[in-house]
This record gives C-alpha cells, sequence and structure tokens, in this order.
C-alpha cells in the first residue's frame, strides 16, 4: 500500500493519494481497534498515512480545506495513526488560512450540545481538543484577543480552567488568573478534585515567581501537614529557608509529626494563610507519624532519632505487613553509630526470608547476613557473626537449598565483603 502511494505521489496524482488515505484512515481505524499485536499494525497504517499528508499540500484543496483535512483527522485519531501529520504541519500557512480554519472550527464548536458543568468525560475530551485546535487557529491568525473570551467559555462547559489560567498567565493578566483560580476551585472540588489540585499548584507557582515565599512556604505546609512524607518535608524547608522561616516551621512541623498538634492554628505561626481552602480532607491518622519521622532522621542523618521512632514504631503483624526495604534503610543509616542494634535487624530480616522457604528468599537472607557480618567485622567482633552462622546452618539443617546458597555465596567469600 505505501509503495503504491508513493508512486502515485511520484506521478503528481496527489488528489487520488489524499482520497485513498481518507479511506485508509477509516479502515485503520477498525482494523487497529480489532487488533491484538505489539501496535505493528498502527504503525504500517502510520506509515502509509504518513505519504498521505506529504501529499496533501500538493493537492488541489484550497491552503484552508488541506488544513481542516489535517485538523479533522487528529480529532477523529484514537490510535495515534497521524503522527506523520508533522510534515504537513511544519509548512508555513498564511494568518489568513488560519483564520478561515479558526472560524470553520469555531462554528462546528458552537454546534455541539454545551451543558454546564457535563460531567461525560468522553464528550468533554472531545470538546476540549477541538477548542484546543481553535484556539491553536486564532493564535496563528492573530486573533489572540479572543482566545481569552473561548478559554472563559469552555471553562464553564468541561471544568478545563487549568487552560483558561494558562492564557491569563501567558497575557501577564495575574489578577484574573488569581480570581479564575478560585472559581476554578470551587467549581471542580467536588466532581474533579484532580482540578482542582493543579489550580491549586498554578496559584503556588505564582507565588513562587512572585518570590512571595512565605505564600508559596504556605501552600508547601498544608501539603505536608495533609500528607506527611520526607518529600513534603522537603518542599517546604526549600521554602520556608528561602522565606527566612525554616527553625520555626521545622519546630512546628516536627511536633506535629510527634503529637498531631497543627500548628497553623497557633499565634505563633510564621506562615499566612493560603487563602484557599483544603481541597483534600485529612485522612484519620495516629500518632506520632513514626514512618516519616523515620525517613527525615535518616535523610537528616540523626542515627539516635532514626533507632528512637524505629523504636516505637507500630509492629507488623506478619511478614507481608512488614517493609524490609526500609528497615534494610534503617539498618544501614545506624551501622556506623549503632552496629549491634544495625546487626539485630538485619538477622531479623534474614530469618524472616529463610522463614519463606524459597530460594530467592534464601538469597535475600544471605545478603543481610553479609552486611551484618561486614558491619560486625569492622566493630572487631567477627567471631560473634561466625558463631550465629553456625547457629543458623544447625537450625536449618534440613533446608538444603538455604544451605547451598549459603555455602556458594561463603566460598566465593561476598559473605565477607
Amino acid at each position: 500500500m505505501k509503495d503504491r502511494l508513493e508512486a502515485l505521489l511520484a506521478k503528481r496524482h496527489a488528489d487520488e493519494v489524499v482520497s485513498l488515505g481518507k479511506e485508509l484512515f477509516e479502515a485503520g481505524k477498525r482494523q487497529v481497534e480489532m487488533s491484538h499485536d505489539e501496535r505493528e499494525t498502527g504503525e504500517e497504517i502510520s506509515s502509509c498515512l504518513e505519504v498521505v499528508f506529504r501529499a496533501l499540500p500538493q493537492s488541489s484543496l484550497s491552503p484552508s480545506e488541506q488544513m481542516l483535512w489535517a485538523v479533522n483527522a487528529d480529532l477523529e485519531d484514537e490510535y495515534d495513526l497521524c503522527y506523520g501529520a508533522e510534515s504537513f504541519w511544519e509548512i508555513k500557512h498564511k494568518a489568513s488560512d488560519w483564520s478561515v480554519l479558526a472560524d470553520k472550527l469555531q462554528e462546528r464548536l458552537n454546534t455541539l450540545p454545551a451543558k454546564k458543568g457535563e460531567d461525560n468525560f468522553s464528550r468533554k475530551y472531545r470538546r476540549d481538543k477541538l477548542s484546543d485546535w481553535v484556539i491553536h487557529a486564532l493564535g496563528n491568525a492573530g486573533r489572540k484577543d479572543e482566545i481569552i473570551p473561548l478559554c472563559q467559555n469552555e471553562a464553564e462547559i468541561t471544568g478545563n480552567y487549568p487552560r483558561l489560567v494558562e492564557w491569563l498567565r501567558k497575557f501577564n493578566r495575574f489578577r484574573e488568573a488569581e480570581e479564575w483560580i478560585g472559581r476554578g476551585i470551587k467549581a471542580t472540588r467536588g466532581k474533579w478534585p484532580g482540578i482542582a489540585a493543579g489550580l491549586r499548584t498554578a496559584l503556588r507557582e505564582m507565588r513562587e515567581k512572585e518570590n512571595n515565599w512565605l505564600q508559596a512556604a504556605s501552600f508547601w505546609a498544608e501539603d505536608f501537614f495533609q500528607n506527611p512524607a520526607l518529600e513534603t518535608y522537603r518542599e517546604l524547608q526549600k521554602a520556608a529557608e528561602k522565606a527566612k522561616v525554616w527553625p520555626e516551621v521545622k519546630s512546628a512541623a516536627m511536633a506535629y509529626l510527634e503529637t498531631g498538634k497543627n500548628p497553623e492554628k497557633s499565634p505563633s505561626w510564621p506562615l499566612p494563610k493560603t487563602g484557599i481552602e483544603n481541597i483534600k480532607e485529612n485522612r484519620p491518622r495516629s500518632f506520632p507519624v513514626t514512618g516519616a519521622l523515620i525517613d527525615i532522621a535518616m535523610a537528616e542523618k540523626r542515627a539516635d532519632d532514626v533507632l528512637r521512632w524505629y523504636d516505637q514504631r507500630q509492629p507488623k503483624k506478619s511478614y507481608w505487613e512488614g517493609d524490609h526495604y526500609i528497615d534494610d534503610q534503617i539498618a544501614a543509616a545506624v551501622a556506623d553509630q549503632y552496629p549491634d542494634q544495625a546487626v539485630a535487624i538485619w538477622k531479623r530480616l534474614a530469618e524472616e526470608e529463610i522463614a519463606l522457604t524459597k530460594p530467592k528468599a534464601y538469597e535475600a537472607a544471605v545478603g543481610y547476613l553479609r552486611k551484618a557480618r561486614r558491619t560486625l567485622k569492622k566493630a572487631g567482633k567477627e567471631d560473634e557473626m561466625e558463631s550465629y552462622i553456625d547457629e543458623l546452618r544447625r537450625f536449618n539443617v534440613k533446608k538444603r537449598k538455604f544451605l547451598e546458597i549459603l555455602n556458594r555465596m561463603e566460598g566465593r567469600r561476598l559473605i565477607e565483603g
């Protein structure tokens, strides 16, 4: 098919190529929908359509009709068959042709049923995709003053407030952007919390670009109290340091993790209100939040606090509820200052893996034993580890696969690190 399309185009039968391309596109969509391959069918069809898009500028269609043909293909393309259209759009088109295209697409948009706050994802997606093309055409036609009114109208219909805010920011209309962020959050927080969260992020980014770090830190503080974790703690730290209030904020944040007391209600809290109500509801949480406290202590290399919160952590009821990766990290974090405690953690992890009686678990167990042995050797207690390994051999004498793995790794001296 591709070779024949290429041959037709070489003989200047561009109209025939475009006509066949339309048939191929329609049939191709149906074929791809029924195919169960690794996209081979779609890629073959796309390679043929790439010839069609090269033929499009050579066809007898007017420039605006060519552009409309390419737009229609994109709007109907659900399987990424039209990536070859890039060659067509790389051609410079006149502003007057973009204007004709914008009018035709706007007319089509006006005929679509519009129900404010519509909750049908498929219809919203199609409408947003069409209006994106209208906006693109208006911009290239030099009719940029029509973009904001269109975005405002569409935001009320599909909830696409982020696009409106983005364009308002591009035109430096920051006050209006803030107003629409507030309206958008109010309109979407119930049905589409993801959109509301994106608008909140846009407002925070505006504060950061204004170097209003006190306000930016307020957003990060709210995120931290809703999702106390090392990631949100670090972002809060960055903003609060730039606002020169990190010592006070850090003290309050750590107190929250330990006791659950939210410092935002305290008169001494140095950060202002964000001006946006919480989008997410605070989930019930037990305190202290040992997971976050341990992660933060490890990141700040405070071995004492790592062990302190590790000892207070709620014990897991079974192996499957545990997190060997985190415990391994904890042991590594305290090994230099508290080798005995680190070794105790690695021994427990090894024993839990051995109890699973699986070859992969045995490999993991020996890995933990190797770390424990290296730590004890560094502390001058290598004999203690040898005695423990001998004890493991006696206790697990029937687990021949474990003994085989242990002996093999020891023989290769990997146990000795």
